[in-house]
């Protein structure tokens, strides 16, 4: 498929991420994204052709989406509220990042059992420990993170718990999610940091 193709195919990768958002990944099948488009099966195919390409898609489509969220976060600050502030764009506070969640989640749990998705994921969370890591890094550097040895560790330790606090609070009441996730989230960081 060109570039120019998957410019052109944006609507169906927004159409696929509405269908999962709303009904869960089983129920994005090539009619379902076509109806949601509002656009022919065969348009679908055209830019797409399997399930599977369509969700990987639909996937590598969702991480670029956040990797333009992560891009607004303001650097210059200091590592402990640069790092509050690109973990709280993970966490379903609203309605927009509870939606974003269960894409997410539907997308992680099929990366189980799916290659091209695992590939997805995998490269994903390796990025983003990476840039967590490097923050943890600037955090020690200026002498934040006293008990903290191996940032490395630490980064996959946090992401762990970002996917857990997602997990558990999409299975609440969204009333409760924003002190739930907020109060937890700055209980793990006031573990870390000394300030």
């Amino acid at each position: 498929m060109t570039v120019e193709q998957v410019r052109r195919g944006a609507h169906v990768l927004r159409a696929v991420v509405d269908v999962i958002a709303e009904r869960g990944l089983e129920a994005a099948t090539m009619r379902n994204v076509a109806a949601a488009a509002g656009i022919s099966l065969a348009q679908v195919q055209y830019y797409f052709r399997s399930k599977d390409e369509l969700v990987a898609a639909a996937f590598q489509h969702v991480t670029e989406l956040f990797d333009l969220k992560l891009a607004t976060v303001d650097l210059s600050g200091p590592p402990r509220r640069v790092l509050r502030e690109a973990l709280e764009l993970w966490l379903p506070i609203d309605e927009s990042r509870a939606r974003d969640a269960r894409v997410w989640l539907a997308f992680s749990a099929a990366a189980a059992t799916s290659p091209t998705l695992k590939e997805i994921a995998a490269a994903t969370d390796n990025e983003l420990r990476g840039a967590l890591a490097r923050l943890l890094d600037a955090a020690a550097a200026e002498g934040d993170l006293p008990e903290v040895t191996d940032t490395e560790t630490e980064a996959a330790l946090l992401l762990a718990v970002l996917d857990g606090l997602v997990v558990q609070s999409l299975a609440m009441p969204a009333e409760l999610r924003p002190p739930f996730l907020v109060d937890s989230l700055d209980a793990h960081l006031g573990r870390l940091f000394t300030t």
